[in-house]
């Protein structure tokens, strides 16, 4: 399982390489949006190309973006899904945009509490195309990190 999200990580990253490219200048091609965060981690929050947004995995953060919220699995998706929905925001996008979500919880047996909160955000029968994997550990301890993809068309 480990192999397969190496895969398809490393196949993404090879698909948005080829798509955008990075010109001798340095420069990321045009039409690639950064959304940097306003804190000091080295990845930016959201990435849109073209007519799709690229959310990085987001955790159930504290305000002050330094430690988990408290309270569990429950908590955290709930701070997650609330995080994932101001970046949505940000960009003029709702859950309803999502189209592909990747899941990584530190504890399978979470799973079933994860899905009962994470299906409150979505009309049922148009829920996003999900993968979902157990990882031995996640960043600041997490129990949950969640990955998505919106459909963002510039014509909105």
């Amino acid at each position: 399982m480990l192999r397969t999200a190496i895969a398809t990580t490393a196949l993404v990253l090879l698909t948005l390489m080829t798509a955008c490219g990075t010109p001798p200048s340095g420069r990321p091609a045009a039409g690639v949006l950064f959304n940097p965060r306003s804190d000091d981690y080295p990845f930016s929050k959201a990435v849109r190309v073209g007519d799709m947004l690229y959310l990085s995995g987001a955790l159930g953060l504290t305000d002050d973006g330094k430690a988990i919220v408290e309270g569990g699995i429950v908590a955290e998706t709930e701070r997650t899904m609330a995080l994932i929905g101001q970046t949505l925001d940000e960009y003029g996008l709702t859950y309803a945009d999502i189209v592909k979500c990747t899941v990584m919880l530190s504890n399978m047996d979470e799973w079933p509490a994860f899905n009962e909160i994470y299906a409150r955000y979505f009309e049922p029968g148009r829920y996003p195309a999900r993968s979902a994997m157990g990882v031995k550990a996640l960043a600041l301890g997490a129990r949950l990190e969640l990955e998505c993809w919106a459909y963002a068309p510039r014509s909105r």
